[in-house]
């Protein structure tokens, strides 16, 4: 039996032409479209699709880790594609662990797509290529760099702001949260880099999934 896909994405013209061109492709039983959170939802609840596509456009990427976490849990069966603005290695592999089984970036072009249906209906993950080539050159520029014991501990205040980092927030965001100033903040965010041993926002948030502080 064909399986059933809701892409859930805008603007109309973008999803209704590709609708028609996996139309043609004759893979899918039904194509079904979303453009609101709302219709995904009800959607969902009624009658949910073997494969749902879920673009960047519709979600902040805090707010994109959380839909995927509950449509997972509310439907396991559901195998999600993110369409992504080119995401950092970081955040595709946290998407991964929240339960996607394929990730492209919006670059890609139709047949990497047919690809990676092809890859879910044989109950095969996917990534894209340009994704897989930023992994690659994350992985090669890291390897140098695995010494990533604390000199120190974190403080309690500090570990809160690790979390904080790694929730996308930005110094104003975490001084408004906080309620705490911007240059406190910067002293915070570079007493962790200097304890954690790392350069940059990235090794804090690499460190903080090996070691299990954040999923």
């Amino acid at each position: 039996m064909k399986p059933r896909l809701t892409i859930f994405d805008e603007p109309m013209l973008y999803t209704e032409g590709l609708s028609k061109l996996l139309t043609q492709s004759k893979i899918f039983n039904t194509i079904d479209i979303c453009n609101s959170l709302e219709t995904l939802s009800k959607h969902l609840k009624d009658e949910p699709p073997e494969i749902l596509v879920i673009s960047s456009n519709m979600f902040m990427l805090t707010e994109l880790f959380k839909s995927v976490e509950t449509i997972i849990s509310e439907h396991n069966n559901i195998k999600i594609i993110i369409i992504g603005n080119c995401y950092d290695v970081i955040d595709i592999r946290k998407l991964f662990n929240k339960g996607i089984k394929s990730y492209l970036d919006k670059t890609c072009r139709y047949n990497e797509f047919i690809k990676s249906i092809n890859a879910l209906l044989l109950n095969e993950i996917y990534i894209c290529d340009h994704a897989k080539e930023r992994m690659i050159s994350f992985i090669s520029n890291e390897q140098g760099t695995r010494n990533l014991h604390i000199r120190d501990p974190l403080t309690r205040r500090e570990m809160e702001i690790l979390k904080l980092i790694c929730d996308g927030f930005s110094s104003k965001d975490i001084s408004e949260k906080l309620f705490i100033s911007i240059n406190t903040v910067e002293t915070h965010r570079k007493r962790i880099l200097l304890k954690l041993n790392v350069k940059n926002t990235a090794g804090v948030v690499k460190y903080a999934i090996e070691n299990h502080i954040i999923d």
